[in-house]
């Protein structure tokens, strides 16, 4: 019973401690942003890198990747992030549109989620944000 009691304490103070690491967290600098969205018979991916700065808890920053780039802003809270990035495609303009990534930072600091394209409504896609 001890141990059980023991192994309940370490388990709230790492998840305190993941917690003000989440909070604390600064997400300004280099950061790719990657992901892969399938309709029926189309898949989009992308990578783009994207140069962030924070300011409190908002997010915004440029992103460019070889098909082109996007214009992205987003709000942290705790250790969730919910992005919206206007995308250019310049290799299939058609493919251009409104990107929204909604993510959790996991405990290896990526931050893994869902993203959806507003040239594919309703279909969810999984995308991820890594600090370069």
């Amino acid at each position: 019973m001890r141990l059980l009691k023991i192994l309940g304490l370490i388990a709230l103070a790492a998840g305190a401690a993941q917690g003000a690491l989440a909070q604390s967290s600064d997400y300004s600098g280099k950061w790719l942003f990657s992901g892969l969205i399938l309709s029926g018979r189309t898949a989009l991916s992308f990578a783009q890198v994207c140069d962030v700065t924070q300011t409190g808890s908002q997010i915004a920053g440029l992103c460019k990747g070889p098909n082109g780039g996007c214009s992205a802003v987003g709000v942290i809270n705790g250790g969730s992030v919910e992005l919206t990035c206007q995308m250019t495609n310049l290799s299939n303009p058609s493919l251009s549109g409104l990107l929204t990534f909604h993510g959790a930072v996991a405990a290896d600091a990526v931050v893994r989620g869902t993203v959806v394209h507003s040239k594919a409504p309703g279909t969810n896609g999984q995308a991820a944000m890594m600090r370069l």
